[in-house]
């Protein structure tokens, strides 16, 4: 799923690594996954540490048809 969602978004390795951790580290969580994406990117992720008046969006995807998204602001 991860490679066909870089390629069709035109996104870096580092946009979707804190999903990919999510998922190795605890698996399909479904929608709590976007918290415990969020705390990887502000305590472990190296190649694009989180800044002050950095933007994350997120987005969600679940069975069927269902998806969400966010949009975050670090203060």
């Amino acid at each position: 799923m991860f490679p066909g969602i870089e390629k069709n978004m035109k996104l870096e390795l580092f946009h979707t690594e804190p999903s990919r951790m999510a998922l190795l580290n605890y698996g399909n969580t479904s929608s709590s996954s976007i918290w415990y994406e969020m705390e990887y990117i502000q305590d472990q992720q190296k190649t694009n540490p989180l800044k002050k008046g950095h933007r994350i969006m997120q987005v969600a995807f679940g069975s069927g048809f269902k998806c969400t998204s966010g949009v975050w602001l670090k203060l």
